[in-house]
């Protein structure tokens, strides 16, 4: 019996087999401002202070889970929306000392690579852009579908010197540690 025949269609139905696994596939391209957040977190004079930010926008945002090292991600966050948790701190921190918020309004993340990595979880790398400085970052990341919803949970470290995040009599990182923690929780939709 001659079963070359069989060839072209199996090669017909596995092909149409795999277009069939992507058409349900969903592809985020929506930000959810109001379920979104991101907060920071760090140490002064070794005690733990936090605060978050309450204007933040993607400008750009696509992210398909089947085919995640095809996404794109850039956030900007307006500093002039910094709550860390008192008036007379957020004054002080749009200072040009610290943040510069007048000169360098936003702080912004644009990625230029996703992966997948072995546990499920993944990583994206990036420019983080501060105060007029940019410099590349690493950011792990979950991702989850809650309903219609893709979530994305994360956090990263910074040293807010490599930024000039705290000039003059702030450099001194034993007032205010170098270390910046900042946690996320981004909301997308189809």
């Amino acid at each position: 019996m001659n079963i070359s025949f069989l060839r072209p269609f199996a090669l017909a139905a596995t092909l149409s087999l795999g277009i069939l696994g992507t058409v349900g596939a969903t592809q985020y391209t929506t930000f959810d401002q109001e379920a979104s957040s991101v907060s920071f977190g760090y140490s002064q004079m070794n005690v733990k202070m936090d605060g978050g930010f309450t204007e933040l926008k993607a400008t750009e945002l696509s992210f398909d889970p089947q085919n995640p090292e095809t996404a794109k991600v850039a956030i900007e966050v307006s500093l002039a929306g910094i709550d860390a948790g008192y008036a007379e701190a957020n004054a002080e921190l749009a200072k040009d000392e610290w943040l510069a918020a007048a000169a360098h309004p936003l702080a912004t993340f644009q990625s230029n690579k996703v992966e997948a990595l072995a546990d499920g979880s993944f990583q994206v790398t990036g420019d983080l852009s501060i105060k007029g400085n940019t410099k590349p970052v690493t950011v792990p990341f979950s991702f989850t579908e809650d309903g219609a919803a893709g979530v994305f949970d994360g956090s990263f470290t910074f040293q807010r010197g490599d930024f000039s995040v705290g000039e003059g009599q702030w450099k001194d990182f034993s007032i205010v540690a170098n270390d910046i923690v900042v946690t996320f929780h981004i909301v997308a939709k189809p």
